[in-house]
This record gives structure tokens, C-alpha cells and sequence, in this order.
């Protein structure tokens, strides 16, 4: 058995928490609120310290790691978020290693991988994305959007100015979507999401459609079934940067 730390969004907490039942390590869980992605500065800054506190053993809602017999035990701290708009891009640990899934953001978490998500997001233009998560979130649709174009546009032109820019001119049109897209686990059923969902749509006249993940990323992230394709190991010391690439994130 292997014990982590992991820091989530608290989008997740339905699916982490189905996760967390059929994995046999032992995983200590902090959430925090999905309002601290409005300002990516902000995120980071909480993301850093919680891992700072972690590490010390000052933490209150986490095991006393501090202890440098218990530090010994602590195989990892599991990052749950993806890049989020450059979000993770200088988190660092001193002691353990940092786990980060390969994601722009945690659709590509719900929806089972990053190739599922980059597929349904280039074939499918103009949508708006729900999960149970991002509802009982209060996540504000305008802000989703344009927190995964950031992440496209970052990767494709590597010019923050250009890409703000860009984000201008999308803001200017987002009463233009076509479609709402409800991302649903079949392990975990929810028939009311589905219908707010359509409701939600039908509400702005929107396309309904529904997309069926999976939770097979998520386990694979409690399990510690690190693929190097999928997650990105940071060796205490080395810090997060993003790779521009298909891998998303890279360590130096």
C-alpha cells in the first residue's frame, strides 16, 4: 500500500470520492474550492501552499507528515488539477514528488484522457461543457469556455499577448454557442443531471448532447499507475513548466 496526498478541485469530489473506494492505497484528501480558478495567480498561490504546509506537518485537515519518521511514509502529492490556465506552471515540493495528470484542465479527467478530449473539443465547436461537479459549483459557462481555449491557444501559439487578444474576441461572442454538453460517468448514475442539463440547454436554445466518461484516468491517478504519457512525475526540486506539446506539462 502506498500512501499519497492528494489536492483536488472540489468539482471532483463525486468522482474522486467513487475512486477513493476501490483503490487499496491510502489516499489523505484536501479540497478547495473551484472559485479560485477565476484567477489563475490565485490557484497557484493555494496549490504552492498547500504543498508548502504539507510538507512542514502544520497542515490541520492532513496527516502529520512534518514528522520526519511519517515523511518517510508519504510516497507522493497527487496534484488533481490540470494545467488550468497555466495554474500549476511553477508549482515545486522540497521533500516528495509531485504526481499531475496530463490535462489542460479536468475535462479531459472526466472524459477518460486527454486524445478523447482534444477530439470531441476540435469535432464538436461552439459547446458549452456540465458536470455535476461544475453545477453544484456554480461554474459559469463563459468563464469554462474560455478557460479551455486559453489552454488550446497557449499550446498552438505560445504568445500570451496573441492569446489574450484571441480571448477578446471569443468573449465578444460567446452568446453565439450552439450546444450544451453534459459529461456523465455511467458508474455513477444521475439521472437529475441529465435533466438539468437539458433543461440548462433548452433554457438558451441550445443543442443538448450527452458525453459518456470514465473514470479510468481518475483510478489510474489513485492507484499510482503513472503512465509517463499520462502523468507527469516532478522530482522534488524541479519545477512545473508547460511543454507546449501534446504532453502539456514538463518538469525542470
Amino acid at each position: 500500500m502506498k500512501r499519497y496526498k492528494l489536492i483536488c478541485c472540489k468539482v471532483l469530489q463525486r468522482e474522486i470520492a467513487w475512486c477513493m473506494v476501490k483503490t487499496n492505497n491510502y489516499i489523505d484528501l484536501t479540497f478547495l474550492r473551484q472559485e479560485l480558478h477565476e484567477t489563475p495567480e490565485k490557484l497557484r498561490e493555494a496549490l504552492q501552499k498547500e504543498i508548502d504546509i504539507v510538507e512542514s506537518g502544520h497542515d490541520l485537515h492532513s496527516s502529520d507528515y512534518g514528522n520526519e519518521q511519517r515523511m518517510k511514509t508519504l510516497d507522493a502529492i497527487i496534484i488533481g488539477y490540470g494545467l488550468c490556465s497555466n495554474a500549476l506552471v511553477g508549482l515545486h515540493s522540497s521533500k516528495v514528488p509531485l504526481v499531475i495528470p496530463r490535462c489542460h484542465d479536468c475535462t479531459t479527467l472526466m472524459m477518460g484522457s486527454k486524445e478523447a478530449y482534444r477530439e470531441y473539443f476540435d469535432a464538436v465547436k461552439g459547446t458549452s461543457f456540465l458536470t455535476r461537479g461544475w453545477l453544484d459549483n456554480g461554474q459559469n459557462f463563459a468563464e469554462r469556455n474560455l478557460e479551455q481555449l486559453r489552454a488550446i491557444y497557449m499550446e498552438k501559439y505560445q504568445d500570451e499577448e496573441a492569446v489574450e487578444f484571441l480571448l477578446e474576441m471569443e468573449a465578444m461572442t460567446m452568446g453565439n454557442y450552439e450546444a450544451l454538453t453534459c459529461i456523465y460517468w455511467p458508474e455513477l448514475p444521475d439521472p437529475e443531471l441529465l435533466q438539468q442539463a437539458m433543461e440548462i440547454a433548452k433554457e438558451h436554445g441550445w443543442e443538448y448532447k450527452r458525453f459518456d466518461g470514465n473514470s479510468s484516468l481518475v483510478q489510474e491517478m489513485l492507484n499510482g499507475d503513472w503512465d509517463p504519457e499520462k502523468f507527469l512525475i516532478v522530482q522534488p526540486g524541479q519545477t512545473v513548466k508547460p511543454s507546449y506539446d501534446e504532453l502539456i506539462i514538463k518538469a525542470e
